[in-house]
């Protein structure tokens, strides 16, 4: 059997800092901190704050100039 191999995977997305209860439309979950993402196609989730911080960090200036802005 074929060793498997190690994969990076990139997508460009907009969030925006919002409770879980907020996305949810959940009062008892209104405290857990994450992030809205709205994903290029318009799918929208929720990701937890640590999680969404350890994948994601914001465009400089330069790099969104080299792609439309993000809904």
């Amino acid at each position: 059997m074929e060793r498997a191999k190690i994969y990076i995977g990139t997508k460009i997305v907009s969030g925006r800092p919002m409770t879980k209860g907020a996305f949810l439309k959940n009062e008892r979950e209104l405290d857990v901190p994450g992030y809205e993402v709205i994903y290029e196609d318009g799918y929208r989730s929720w990701s937890p704050k640590e999680t969404f911080e350890r994948s994601y960090r914001e465009v400089t200036p330069q790099e969104k100039a080299l792609f439309a802005s993000p809904r």
